[in-house]
C-alpha cells in the first residue's frame, strides 16, 4: 500500500531529525475481503522487516511497530494476536458492512450506512485493541456538508475517546488530497475538518497526535505534515508528541 520498506522510512526520519517513529502499514484481516496485506506477507516480510529496522537503528531513532487495520465485530482473536506480535494498533475504518455488502467510507455513506461506520468506530475504540483512530473526521470525506447529524457523529466519536484514552489522530494526508467545496461554497480540504476540531476541545482528556500518514519516504516532513500542524496550532490543540509515556 505503499512505497518503500520500513526501513526507508525510519532513515529519512532520522535524518530529519525525529525522536520516534511508527511503522503502520495496512494489516491484514481474517481473509481477502480487504486487500491490503495478506497473512504470508504480515508473517514472511512485513514482521521481520520492521523488527530488523528497529534493531538497525537502535542508536538514532525509536521505532514502533504497528498495523492499520479495520475493525469487524466477532474477530477478536485476530486483533489479540496482532497485539501480542506489535506495539500498537491503529483503527483506520475505510469500510463498512451493512447489509452483507461492504461500503466504502471515501465513496459516501448514506445515513444508515453512517450509523453502521459510527458504531463499529465506537464498538472498536471500546475493545481496548486499538491505541490510534486514524482520520477520525473521514466519514464527512463524501459529506461535506456539516449538519445536526455530523456533528452526532462526531460527539459519540470524541466522547468515546475521552472515555477510552484512545488518540485521535489529525491526519496530513488531508492535506495531499484536492479540495472540495462546504456547505458555505467554501473551499476545503476534505478532512482535517474544522468543525469536527472544534467540538473536541469541549472535551476533557481527549488524547491528540499528528499523524502524516506517509505512503513514501519522501512525505515525511513534507507540507501536509507542517500544514497539519499549522492547523492544530490555528484551533489551539493541544497535541501530543509521544504516542507513549516515557
Amino acid at each position: 500500500h505503499a512505497k518503500g520498506m520500513p526501513e526507508d522510512y525510519v532513515k529519512r526520519a532520522a535524518e530529519l531529525g525525529y525522536a520516534e517513529i511508527g511503522i503502520s502499514d495496512h494489516g491484514p484481516l481474517w481473509d481477502d475481503s480487504f486487500i491490503r496485506m495478506t497473512e504470508e506477507e504480515y508473517r514472511d516480510i512485513y514482521l521481520p522487516a520492521v523488527e530488523l529496522t528497529k534493531k538497525r537503528f537502535s542508536d538514532k531513532i525509536k521505532v514502533f511497530s504497528g498495523l492499520e487495520i479495520e475493525y469487524v465485530p466477532g474477530e477478536e482473536k485476530h486483533y489479540e494476536k496482532l497485539r501480542k506480535d506489535l506495539d500498537y494498533l491503529i483503527l483506520g475504518q475505510h469500510f463498512v458492512i451493512r447489509n452483507g455488502k461492504m461500503i466504502d467510507v471515501f465513496r459516501g455513506l448514506e445515513e444508515a450506512s453512517l450509523d453502521t461506520y459510527t458504531d463499529a468506530v465506537v464498538e472498536g475504540m471500546e475493545t481496548g485493541y486499538f491505541r490510534i483512530l486514524a482520520h477520525p473526521d473521514v466519514f464527512l470525506f463524501n459529506n461535506p456538508r456539516w449538519n445536526e447529524k455530523a456533528e452526532r457523529v462526531s460527539r459519540r466519536i470524541i466522547e468515546t475517546a475521552s472515555r477510552t484514552g484512545v488518540f485521535l489522530e489529525i491526519n496530513a494526508n488531508g492535506f495531499r488530497r484536492r479540495k472540495i467545496l462546504n456547505q458555505d461554497g467554501a473551499e476545503v480540504h476534505p478532512y482535517p475538518r474544522k468543525e469536527f476540531w472544534n467540538l473536541v476541545k469541549e472535551y476533557q482528556n481527549v488524547k491528540i497526535l499528528i499523524g502524516e500518514d506517509n505512503h513514501s519516504p519522501d512525505y515525511i516532513g513534507d507540507r501536509a505534515a507542517i500544514k497539519a500542524r499549522e492547523f492544530a496550532a490555528e484551533l489551539n490543540l493541544q497535541v501530543r508528541e509521544r504516542l507513549f509515556d516515557v
